[in-house]
């Protein structure tokens, strides 16, 4: 019911809007994050009524601002998948859920899921792209156990993070490389370079990822088959 009435407000802003579903849809899941944490179980009014409040009013409030706060992309990817978590237990549970049933079924520490919602949740917080995150503490954003097959969240944010320090070229080319395991030849040929630019653009980018931050912090890049 509650991702319904999500998905009608979104279409309806974007057919009336310059801005993309998708990107709204992110907007309203700040919106629904909000209402499950501000929701008092005592209240008179339906749940899905003050959803449909806190969401309209996410957009609303985003579409006036056009300098809305810029997040990373792993906080973006992250929120989303707690969000669509949040909003499938509300339907599955008839009420909000706490924060611990939400952290146990996106496999995030509690903490994490608050620091993350702190981070979503006060529209005055500024990008973590521009090393302010005083506000927010990232550490604490970790996985509740381990998953055979599946890297932990804390590895995936320094991975993102990494990433985002390549160009746009460069990020397909190593998606090609490690995620689909094309050999440069092929990748060359799905982007249509010749053989020695992609080899030129393969080194590069371990070069950057190497050099990361993120990936020095993590125990070096040598623990991510770098060297």
């Amino acid at each position: 019911m509650n991702a319904k009435i999500l998905n009608h407000i979104v279409r309806r802003y974007a057919s009336s809007s310059d801005e993309s579903y998708e990107d709204l849809l992110q907007v309203g899941y700040v919106g629904m994050m909000k209402a499950v944490s501000g929701y008092r179980l005592d209240s008179e009014a339906k749940f899905s009524s003050y959803a449909y409040a806190m969401i309209e009013g996410e957009i609303k409030h985003h579409l006036r601002d056009t300098a809305l706060v810029k997040r990373p992309r792993w906080a973006r990817s992250l929120h989303a998948w707690v969000s669509k978590a949040t909003s499938r237990l509300t339907t599955e549970l008839g009420r909000p859920p706490l924060i611990d049933e939400v952290a146990s079924e996106v496999n995030v520490t509690p903490e994490g899921v608050v620091e993350l919602m702190k981070l979503f949740c006060d529209t005055d917080v500024l990008s973590l792209d521009d090393g302010n995150d005083e506000e927010v503490d990232i550490s604490a954003i970790r996985s509740l156990r381990y998953e055979t097959f599946s890297l932990p969240v804390e590895d995936h944010i320094l991975l993102e993070q990494a990433l985002e320090s390549l160009n746009e070229l460069q990020r397909k080319v190593i998606y090609l490389f490690f995620y689909k395991d094309l050999c440069q030849t092929e990748i060359g040929k799905k982007l249509g370079l010749s053989q020695r630019k992609t080899s030129r653009t393969v080194a590069s980018a371990v070069k950057v990822l190497k050099n990361s931050e993120a990936l020095k912090g993590s125990g070096g890049a040598g623990s991510w088959g770098l060297d």
